[in-house]
């Protein structure tokens, strides 16, 4: 009787003893989850989760901020792409999950890349043009996740945001080959400048001297001098890009020279412009005519990327800038906005729309010899701004020109 009690009792506690285990466990497991969701949601870094069968568990308020959605909107969802895309798409997190990441290159433009450091984790850059107001380049790594058996049960991936540092890495890129070719050039022009004079005064001499009856011989010298005529200009536009046209700058309003620069640009298309000039518009230090110039050129692109018509938004403000805005430093500026609504420029041509002879047009359209740009971008550098652009195919482009202001 006492051995069956001793039995019964040694029973009883195993019993308990395996209750409390287990409770103990999923106390633990608990515990664990409890801390893991802590750190994932107290991370600055923009991170979520997703289980096997790719449906979010995870969504942390960095996630929230940079991409404008709730975790309780996506929790339990697969809709994750929803930071990204405007339709539903795979993301890097869903191609390890599912084995398909031979697939990346398809989804992505930048390289998918294998992580040094962990396994089962790959890494790309990558510019996504619906995120935020004009666009964010992040620096995305998704990594499977597995158990103590080694299988895959979920994956993470976390971004971060390099708009910043990949815009003033292509500035420095733009300033450095725009200042070595802008000092070749400068030499080439003014000794092709040097040549032309030459050659033109004696087209002139043979001109004069030609007799009224060899019309053969007076057309071809006007033939001639148009086309000197032409390579002159082409060496004053390479000066000018290589120097910046030795800008003589003197306080002026601009109010009235964007309102007159613009009328005369748009006068006799069909394209309209409706301006916004700011009333009390700060003065700013500038050479008027080159900033005619300028407005003048790019006024001119936005009527040519509006073939069929339009209107031209040109707006003039004040603002106050920190040093977030790329190469400029705290200070005044007057910001003016030149806005189409054309056929937009090609992301994969933004980067290049200021080098020297790039062009999109037509090499028969008149003027289609890729300067004007790079021009502006000389001009403003030598007075201290910054031109930037924004532009979606198909819904128009965006030119921002930022010129040192003087309140005072």
């Amino acid at each position: 009787m006492q051995g069956e009690l001793l039995i019964l009792l040694l029973l009883i506690l195993a019993m308990m003893t395996a209750i409390i285990s287990f409770t103990y466990s999923l106390w633990k497991g608990h515990n664990d989850e409890l801390i893991l969701r802590n750190i994932i949601q107290s991370s600055p870094i923009p991170t979520f989760v997703i289980s096997k069968n790719r449906k979010i568990i995870y969504w942390n308020k960095a996630m929230d901020g940079v991409s404008g959605i709730r975790a309780k909107d996506v929790i339990n969802t697969d809709q994750q792409w929803r930071a990204f895309y405007k339709s539903p798409r795979s993301c890097l997190a869903d191609l390890i999950l599912s084995g398909k990441i031979a697939n990346a290159p398809s989804l992505y433009d930048g390289k998918v890349e294998r992580s040094s450091v962990l396994d089962d984790a790959y890494e790309v850059t990558e510019f996504f043009p619906d995120m935020g107001e004009r666009g964010k380049w992040f620096r995305i790594t998704a990594a499977g996740i597995r158990d103590s058996r080694g299988n895959m049960f979920g994956a993470i991936q976390t971004l971060q945001d390099i708009t910043e540092q990949k815009l003033a890495q292509d500035e420095l890129l733009q300033r450095t080959k725009n200042e070595s070719l802008g000092t070749f050039a400068d030499g080439v022009a003014k000794d092709f400048d040097s040549l032309l004079t030459a050659i033109l005064r004696n087209v002139f001499l043979a001109k004069i001297s030609a007799n009224e009856e060899d019309k053969i011989l007076e057309n071809g010298l006007a033939t001639a001098e148009r086309a000197g005529l032409q390579a002159k200009e082409l060496a004053h536009r390479l000066i000018i890009f290589s120097q910046g046209g030795y800008p003589v700058k003197k306080m002026e309003r601009l109010g009235g020279l964007i309102e007159e620069t613009v009328k005369k640009t748009v006068a006799g298309s069909n394209v309209t412009c409706r301006t916004m000039i700011a009333p009390d518009l700060w003065p700013a230090e500038v050479d008027a005519g080159q900033i005619r110039q300028v407005i003048e050129n790019i006024m001119t692109n936005a009527k040519e990327a509006m073939r069929d018509g339009g209107v031209v938004e040109v707006i003039a403000e004040n603002t106050t800038t920190g040093t977030n805005i790329r190469t400029l430093g705290k200070g005044n500026y007057v910001r003016i906005i030149i806005r189409d609504y054309g056929v937009g420029i090609p992301r994969e041509n933004l980067s290049r729309i200021f080098d020297p002879y790039f062009t999109t047009k037509e090499k028969k359209e008149r003027g289609g010899i890729g300067l004007g740009l790079a021009i502006c971008d000389s001009i403003i550098k030598y007075h201290n701004g910054l031109i930037s652009v924004e532009s979606v195919v198909g819904v128009g482009t965006s030119f921002m020109l930022y010129l040192s202001a003087s309140p005072d």
